[in-house]
């Protein structure tokens, strides 16, 4: 079970990595930041859905087609932090690399308006909210969150019922 969630692990890390660099190189700078914003979620959301195809592969190649509620949710568990931890580096060096040049494109994406407010609401925040680990941490819990209920919902869809065990 530990190669699985390895290895669905990298598979959504890896493409959180390239969608993200995607974002920042391509689309972001196209389509500006609230339309990045959405297209970062969007990403999480489809490279963790190596969750259910993990499940799946779990239960189907594994496990002789059974897979019990918890079962599911270890690995789907597993797998979110593995890409989770992937993100937290992944966005600490993105942080560490390029604070100044993210903060100017958001200057400009933003609106002069709606970046005054930004700014007035930055002023109030503590330093280490500006940390690149921080920033990795933020991106972290939030791709854990959206792989958690990932995995309570797949684990739900794909257990086994009491009535395929016995039939």
């Amino acid at each position: 079970m530990k190669k699985l969630i390895i290895r669905y692990g990298l598979y959504a890390g890896c493409v959180l990595v390239v969608l993200g660099l995607f974002n920042w190189w391509v689309f972001g700078q196209a389509f500006g930041y609230h339309a990045s914003e959405l297209f970062g979620y969007g990403s999480m959301i489809v490279s963790l859905l190596t969750i259910p195809a993990g499940i799946l592969y779990f239960k189907k190649k594994l496990n002789d087609g059974q897979v019990s509620f918890a079962e599911g949710l270890k690995v789907g568990v597993g797998i979110a932090l593995v890409a989770s931890f992937i993100m937290f580096i992944y966005g600490a060096l993105f942080f560490l690399i390029s604070t100044d040049e993210f903060m100017l494109w958001y200057e400009k994406s933003v609106g002069m308006e709606e970046w005054n407010k930004i700014q007035n609401q930055m002023e109030a925040m503590p330093e280490y909210v500006f940390s690149p680990l921080f920033q990795g941490f933020i991106l972290f819990v939030t791709v854990f969150l959206i792989g958690l209920i990932i995995a309570l919902i797949s684990s739900l869809v794909l257990k086994t019922s009491w009535s395929a065990k016995e039939g």
